[in-house]
C-alpha cells in the first residue's frame, strides 16, 4: 500500500457528489466513494478539508462563553489545537467500535464502504452545522430561534447520515439504525470529553 496521501480537490468533489446522488436516491453514486483500503484510510484525511469549519465553531463556543477564553496567544492556539484533536477523534473512535460490531452484525463486507462514506459525510456535516453558527455570529438572531436553527441543522445531518448508511447496508434500515446510534453517542461521547479538556 502507497503513502497516504490528503485527497484531492477532485477526489473530495466525486465523494461529494457521490453522496449527494445517493441521496437522491441513485445507489450508483457511492460508486464514486473510494471505499478500498486504501481510500478509506485516506478519507480520513478529508478531516483536514473542515478544519476550518470546526475552527470556527470552537472559536464561537469561546464567544458564547467568554469566562473560558484562553490568556495569550499560545492559550489560544492551544485550545483550538486540542479541539481539533477531539474532533478528529470524533471521527476514528466510530470506525473503531464498530469493526468488531460488523462481523456479529453481518456488515463486516460493507465495513469499509461506510467508514469511507462516514468520514466524506463527516465533510458535509461540518458546514451544515457551519451554517447555522455563521448566521447567529453575523446577524443579531434571538437566542431561541439561534437555538431552533442549531436542532434543526442537528436533525437534519442525522436523517441524511441514516439514509446514507442505509443506501450502503442494502436499505436494511435496523443495521444502518444501529451503525447511526453509534456514530451518534461516540460523536456525543467525545464533545463531552472534549468539553471536559477545555474546561468548558
Amino acid at each position: 500500500m502507497s503513502a497516504i496521501r490528503l485527497p484531492s480537490r477532485q477526489e473530495a468533489g466525486r465523494a461529494l457528489g457521490g453522496i449527494f446522488t445517493t441521496l437522491e436516491g441513485d445507489k450508483r453514486g457511492l460508486g464514486e466513494i473510494d471505499s478500498s483500503l486504501e481510500g478509506a484510510l485516506r478519507s480520513f484525511l478529508a478531516y483536514l478539508w473542515c478544519w476550518p469549519a470546526q475552527t470556527f465553531l470552537w472559536m464561537d463556543v469561546l464567544r458564547d462563553m467568554p469566562d473560558t477564553r484562553p490568556d495569550g496567544a499560545w492559550g489560544m492556539v492551544s485550545f483550538i489545537l486540542t479541539g481539533s484533536l477531539f474532533d478528529f477523534l470524533s471521527w476514528v473512535l466510530p470506525a473503531l467500535l464498530l469493526y468488531p460490531v460488523s462481523g456479529p452484525f453481518g456488515f463486516r463486507k460493507q465495513y469499509l464502504p461506510v467508514v469511507a462514506a462516514t468520514n466524506w459525510f463527516g465533510l458535509i456535516a461540518a458546514y451544515i452545522g457551519f451554517l447555522p453558527a455563521t448566521v447567529v455570529y453575523f446577524a443579531p438572531v434571538p437566542e431561541g430561534i439561534a437555538a431552533l436553527l442549531s436542532l434543526a441543522a442537528y436533525g437534519m445531518t442525522i436523517w441524511f447520515y441514516f439514509r446514507l448508511v442505509r443506501a450502503i447496508l442494502d436499505d436494511e434500515a435496523t443495521l444502518a439504525a444501529l451503525v447511526t446510534l453509534v456514530t451518534l453517542m461516540s460523536s456525543l461521547l467525545v464533545s463531552s470529553l472534549a468539553f471536559g479538556a477545555l474546561g468548558i
